[in-house]
């Protein structure tokens, strides 16, 4: 398993370099094009200057990661919808018709199947995408304790996450924290080429997301709710201000601030 992981990770780092080393030329040209489909799609999304999001316009370099994502989660994926629910009109028409909401406010053109899950604990919720089918999973306790308003930030924030198309690299970061915990020679490699942009991505992208989460449910107020019910941290020291800097996630209280900006800046 070592070796596999090795030569996949690899792979990524070459695909990695190879984009980086491109002409700035070619990147421009892109440039323009990519920001107009971008504006259209996600008017809610702000430019970043991460280099990874460039990464992902590189076609080995998203082969190579659906790669890793279809190789070691497609069949853990497929054992937990086995003993999932998932949500109809007839099964769950509360849920169905705030969902329907919601990808209807974001202009979607689809939607991704939603399983209420036993194997998410507490109010929690995931976005998977693998072997490009889409999926969220909704824990049952979110499903019945939510109120509308909160279900339906729930719900556009993980819709959010496959409009953006970035579920590839999240499904990947969840592999690369274990390659890093498991291996000393991979570890800093990973750091320095892979995990850092990486995770700065992913913790842009959870802002995106919150954005999404709010123009479907309009409610700020319900928002700080929930995310004082998922543990919101209300005066955060100088402790979690660092360790949030190595962190996929961000800390929700500086979720619940840049948000707070974004509607400031729409208003």
């Amino acid at each position: 398993m070592p070796n596999i992981l090795e030569n996949t990770v690899n792979r990524v780092r070459q695909a990695v370099d190879s984009f980086a080393n491109s002409t700035a030329e070619d990147w421009n040209k892109k440039e323009d094009k990519r920001d107009e489909t971008k504006e259209d799609m996600l008017w809610y999304a702000e430019n970043d200057d991460n280099y990874f999001t460039a990464v992902l316009e590189n076609k080995l370099s998203r082969q190579c990661l659906k790669a890793i994502a279809d190789k070691y989660y497609a069949e853990q994926v497929e054992e937990v919808l086995n003993s999932s629910e998932k949500i109809t009109k007839r099964s769950y028409p509360f849920a169905n018709d705030i969902l329907e909401h919601c990808v209807k406010t974001l202009k979607m053109s689809g939607c991704p199947s939603v399983y209420v899950t036993n194997r998410l604990f507490g109010i929690n919720a995931l976005s998977i995408e693998t072997k490009s089918r889409q999926i969220i999973l909704i824990s049952r306790k979110a499903v019945m304790l939510l109120d509308e308003k909160e279900l339906a930030f729930l719900f556009g924030h993980e819709l959010s996450h496959h409009q953006q198309g970035n579920l590839i690299c999240h499904t990947v970061n969840g592999l690369m924290n274990n390659i890093v915990k498991d291996s000393e020679i991979l570890g800093p490699m990973l750091m320095d080429t892979i995990e850092v942009p990486l995770k700065r991505w992913c913790r842009q992208s959870e802002f995106i997301a919150d954005r999404a989460g709010y123009l479907c449910c309009r409610d700020i107020d319900a928002i700080k709710k929930l995310f004082v019910r998922l543990g919101m941290i209300e005066n955060p020291n100088a402790y979690h201000q660092y360790k949030e800097t190595g962190e996929d996630h961000p800390m929700l209280k500086t979720r619940y601030e840049h948000l707070l900006e974004y509607i400031r800046k729409s208003i």
